[in-house]
């Protein structure tokens, strides 16, 4: 691939975001995962939806690190975190900044500066998408799992699913989510009645 020419390449390009799925679930079997466009549209709704409870955010700010951050892997693909450990360091990001780079050429340095205001959690913004980005995960999670997908317990294992945020609105619904599927799975070994 080169680098986009215009606006138009680079639009068309991105319109198969909703055609790549999000990788980590299907290494663990989960049938038609959701695409990286829909994790993109459900991480920019929650983002919008938390953001009035956090003091000192500019949301227009934090949206726009949300859509940047995935989008490079319409070149790469989404290598999911089991990938990084085969990958030299920084790898991954040093790609993903380049493929952004060609990518979305068409508009100058604007988005390579998002995405690596993102990765490197240089605002409050960028901090906020990246806590929004591990809650996101998470309650996918628990929904497959309520759909019936199994062998998704090792996101619930990972402490880096769970960071301590410190946006109060974030940290509830986490605490609120393992709560939620603490109490469907005590459900679920419950002896049924009948």
């Amino acid at each position: 691939m080169q680098q986009n020419s215009s606006l138009l390449d680079a639009l068309l390009e991105l319109q198969a975001l909703d055609r790549l799925p999000r990788t980590g679930y299907a290494l663990r079997g989960v049938s038609d995962p959701e695409s990286i466009a829909e994790h993109g549209f459900h991480l920019c709704l929650l983002i919008w939806a938390v953001a009035p409870g956090v003091p000192d955010i500019d949301l227009g700010r934090a949206l726009e690190l949300a859509l940047v951050h995935d989008l490079a892997e319409i070149r790469i693909g989404d290598l999911p975190r089991t990938a990084g450990r085969y990958l030299p360091p920084g790898a991954k990001a040093t790609a993903e900044s380049a493929a952004l780079a060609e990518l979305m050429a068409p508009l100058g340095d604007r988005a390579p500066a998002l995405f690596a205001e993102y990765e490197n959690g240089e605002t409050r913004e960028a901090l906020l998408v990246q806590a929004c980005d591990k809650l996101q995960l998470m309650v996918k999670v628990f929904v497959y799992e309520t759909w019936g997908a199994t062998g998704l317990g090792e996101f619930w294992d990972n402490a880096i699913n769970f960071p301590a945020a410190g946006f109060a609105p974030v940290d509830e619904l986490l605490d609120e989510i393992r709560q939620r599927r603490a109490a469907w799975l005590a459900a679920q070994r419950a002896p049924r009645a009948g």
